[in-house]
């Protein structure tokens, strides 16, 4: 860890000493090539202060963890495609996110939808930080435009919920075997291997069916499973044993931003009023001024 942190800093050193000597040959002689190579450093330099300035903030215990973040629509009568969309659009809003901040994307589970989308889908995120940047983004994203699925035009309103939970590396309790109900299928030519794990007393499931073997299927059901029963003890300020089904009230129930295409275009964050008109960049995972908004807001 203090290795890494060394070599960033030294990493920033030379671009900043790449810097000076470049703005001191610009002063006798114009050079195109020099004067993208300065561009090129003053931008990654410009975009790791950012980054470190986020990450300032996020000081909790598992700040640093990895993430598990599931994405699902929430069920409206006659909106099933729309619904299903909005959680695709979301699902590629995370990705490019990732990719702007070099963490890994691992898909999980998912439920596709009959014509576009999903109507959920599990990630697993890695790196360093996803669930203290992801953690700000639990609740019910709104999603509201001209349906591109109605003959005639006609504004509808999409609604997702996202969760996000921390990857737990370190065995931080063990859950007692009479709790779980475990099942899974193994088919003899190896395909559609897949263990479900409930937990009963909280009726927290996942089902994984992505893995090579049942065993790997196994531990990751149960590593999602441990992940959304630890964010539900924390919620609830109780121990395993003292632990309760989710209530309604779960932050992943409440809504927090608002995606406007029609009439007119705007994102704004209902906990911090933070708004933006430029709807396509968010979309495209420029996301990071609501995050540091929010960690701001409660840190």
């Amino acid at each position: 860890m203090i290795f890494n942190e060394q070599e960033k800093y030294q990493k920033w050193q030379t671009r900043f000493s790449n810097i000076q000597v470049a703005l001191e040959l610009l002063e006798s002689q114009a050079d195109k090539q020099l004067e993208q190579e300065l561009q090129t450093n003053f931008d990654f330099l410009n975009k790791e202060l950012k980054k470190a300035e986020i990450q300032n903030l996020l000081n909790q215990p598992l700040d640093k963890s990895g993430a598990i973040i599931t994405i699902s629509l929430v069920p409206s009568p006659g909106n099933s495609d729309d619904s299903q969309d909005w959680v695709g659009m979301l699902l590629r809003m995370y990705s490019h996110w990732c990719d702007k901040h070099d963490f890994k994307p691992w898909f999980l589970d998912e439920s596709i939808g009959e014509l576009v989308g999903f109507n959920y889908i599990t990630l697993e995120i890695t790196g360093k930080y996803p669930y203290g940047y992801l953690k700000s983004e639990q609740g019910i994203h709104q999603l509201r435009r001209i349906s591109p699925f109605c003959k005639k035009p006609r504004i509808k309103t999409s609604l997702a919920k996202v969760e996000v939970t921390p990857i737990l590396d370190e065995p931080v309790f063990e859950i007692p075997i009479q709790d779980l109900e475990i099942t899974g299928k193994h088919s003899l030519n190896g395909r559609n291997l897949w263990v479900k794990i409930l937990h009963i007393p909280t009726d927290i499931s996942f089902t994984s069916r992505d893995k090579r073997s049942q065993l790997l299927n196994k531990e990751t059901a149960l590593a999602v499973v441990k992940s959304r029963i630890f964010s539900l003890m924390q919620i609830q300020g109780v121990s395993l044993k003292d632990v309760k089904k989710p209530s309604s009230k779960n932050l992943a129930n409440n809504p927090i931003r608002q995606y406007i295409f029609h009439p007119y275009q705007q994102v704004k964050d209902l906990r911090t009023n933070i708004e933006t008109s430029d709807i396509e960049e968010v979309i495209k995972g420029n996301i990071d001024l609501f995050i540091k908004a929010y960690l701001k807001q409660t840190s």
